[in-house]
């Protein structure tokens, strides 16, 4: 039995008739990606370019999503209690997304960095996340800006259309960015997203705090301790989660 944590990002969620719909990507383009909601196993694909997307029929837009690569044969068993389920680190994670107006106008070569800092840290200054604005110019700029240069020809959901800046995102757009980090510990993290073009220089950083609280680990070892005929009652016995102990 083998699972993987790492190298899985979910990049958008959206609400349809069918449920949610969830796109993501993973480097283990040789395992199946599962997705659990809220700690039930609802579906797994095989990735596609590193591209997986899911429909998830019994998920709302409450409930807590989360990634598994597992080996292929291993796709329809549950691995949320030995992945997510034990210890402190219970599948917290930080879901960033870059606003869309602190995109336009940015060109190919320009990248997108996150920091976090520990819990408690005054400042974020451990690099989680560093890549490009454009993967492969997809999305960049638009008709009238270096002509040829731009991506002509290639656009994005969520574009910001005609009169975006004219001549830098008419007609053109990019997806939104968006970066989740691996599982943390209870606690208040600093964070910061920046932009640097391919000259190195950086933007003005957006900076916050994020507090994990986690939610409650389940109970366990639920079972029947006795049966009162008279009543037709049964009295269950279990060990209470140790976040309400």
């Amino acid at each position: 039995m083998a699972f993987y944590t790492d190298n899985l990002r979910i990049t958008a969620v959206e609400e349809s008739d069918l449920g949610l719909v969830v796109s993501a990507w993973t480097s283990h383009t040789d395992k199946v990606v599962q997705c659990y909601a809220s700690g039930d196993l609802l579906d797994w694909q095989r990735p596609v370019g590193g591209g997986v997307r899911f429909i998830l029929r019994q998920a709302g837009p409450n409930d807590v999503l989360f990634l598994l690569a597992v080996d292929p044969g291993e796709e329809r068993t549950s691995h949320w209690r030995d992945a997510f389920g034990a210890g402190e680190r219970y599948g917290n994670r930080i879901d960033l997304r870059l606003r869309r107006d602190l995109l336009d106008g940015r060109r190919p070569g320009d990248r997108w960095r996150v920091y976090r800092g520990e819990p408690g840290d005054s400042a974020a200054d451990i690099l989680l996340h560093e890549a490009d604005v454009f993967v492969g110019g997809r999305g960049a700029c638009g008709w009238g800006l270096d002509w040829g240069r731009g991506g002509w020809g290639y656009s994005g959901s969520n574009a910001p259309g005609w009169g975006g800046r004219w001549g830098w995102t008419w007609g053109f757009g990019i997806d939104y960015l968006s970066y989740s980090t691996d599982p943390l510990d209870r606690g208040t993290y600093p964070v910061k997203v920046d932009l640097v073009d391919a000259h190195g220089n950086a933007s003005a950083a957006y900076e916050a705090t994020v507090a994990i609280d986690g939610f409650a680990r389940p109970a366990e070892d639920l079972s029947v301790s006795s049966y009162d005929e008279a009543t037709d009652a049964l009295v269950l016995s279990m060990t209470p989660s140790p976040d309400f102990a």
